[in-house]
């Protein structure tokens, strides 16, 4: 992959020469990355790592330099550029009723003040989700709108455009590759295709909930307790397992919204705070080129289909986590699923 540094008026000041690199994308929180390179590689004057070969632009957060066996070494690390929302806070509060797209993108229009370069693109036709509520104060916008938009199974992501000089906010999702939908090509990864290796699988369900009591309002004292109610069963015989949520900073004023959009707002806070809560299934496992090419026939975001015959489970799981490393002419591909759908395992799926 080509590297290049960038001063802080985003000018290429050379393209280096890496010992190695490591690479990590990330769906529902921002990506980041760190480079080790010889010191006689390094300038100063460098503020971000760009890249042709990837859609993301690095952020130089930090600089460690050493002199050892292996010589005079720098190495560079940091977010990539989607951090860079979090230098800003929604202040004074927001509060809206909309698409959560269009929500998203008035919470960028809104805050974003002076972030260098930082304008929004165009949007999805039709628009990404459906409408809600959304309400916050103080929160850093990176980590709001992860989110805001995690509960929908959506992201954002920053693109840069170097001829342009432009870097355009837009919301996206991944495609959906799984032999349930017939729009987009099939992806399953599967110990009997042999395309993937050193698979790890965490299931987790210490901290799962399914229900949340959201308490809004705060004026016990006057009766006026609002409460919302978020269940996520698939059927009320489901066993309940609640969450108390506490909303009660947020007051319901009539004179600014309806009760139905308070209501709305405390289940969003609601959904919220149970994607924290989740039945935690993780898939990870390094890739092998057998038949399926990254960022053509799959890449972050989409939603694909895993057999593990060894432990006699299949999903349905998003790509959340795409590590990459680049060292001795080597590239490893290290997968990371989550947002798990169970299916019924059967070996017939691969």
């Amino acid at each position: 992959m080509n590297l290049a540094l960038m001063d802080k008026d985003f000018n290429i000041i050379k393209y280096i020469k890496f010992i190695n690199l490591q690479w990590n994308r990330r769906y529902y929180e921002p990506g980041e990355f760190s480079v080790q390179l010889p010191a006689s590689e390094y300038d100063s004057q460098a503020v971000y790592l760009f890249t042709k070969d990837r859609p993301e632009l690095g952020l130089i957060q930090k600089r460690e330099y050493a002199d050892g066996y292996d010589g005079e070494v720098m190495q560079l690390s940091g977010f990539f550029y989607e951090y860079k929302l979090n230098d800003k806070i929604t202040f004074p509060r927001f509060q809206q009723t909309g698409n959560i797209e269009r929500l998203a993108r008035s919470i960028v229009s809104t805050y974003k003040d002076d972030i260098p370069l930082v304008r929004l693109g165009p949007e999805n036709s039709p628009l990404l989700g459906t409408s809600l509520t959304k309400e916050t104060t103080g929160d850093g916008l990176a980590t709001i709108l992860y989110e805001l938009l995690q509960t929908q199974e959506l992201s954002y992501k920053l693109i840069y455009d170097y001829t342009e000089n432009t870097m355009s906010f837009v919301v996206w999702q991944g495609k959906d590759r799984t032999q349930d939908q017939n729009v987009n090509s099939f992806v399953t990864f599967s110990e009997g295709f042999r395309n993937m290796q050193n698979e790890e699988v965490t299931i987790d369900s210490s901290n799962f909930k399914n229900y949340a009591v959201v308490v809004g309002n705060g004026k016990y004292e006057e009766g006026k307790q609002i409460v919302a109610y978020v269940d996520l069963r698939a059927s009320s015989d489901v066993y309940k397992q609640i969450l108390y949520v506490d909303e009660t900073g947020s007051s319901y004023d009539s004179s600014k919204q309806t009760m139905a959009e308070y209501m709305a707002q405390l289940c969003q806070a609601g959904l919220e705070a149970l994607a924290q809560y989740t039945d935690v299934t993780n898939v990870t496992f390094d890739t092998l080129d057998r038949g399926l090419t990254y960022m053509k026939d799959y890449d972050l975001g989409d939603k694909c289909d895993v057999v593990l015959d060894s432990i006699q489970e299949s999903y349905t799981v998003r790509i959340i986590e795409i590590d990459e490393v680049f060292k001795e002419d080597k590239h490893t591909i290290t997968l990371q699923f989550g947002d798990k759908v169970p299916t019924v395992y059967s070996k017939a799926r691969r």
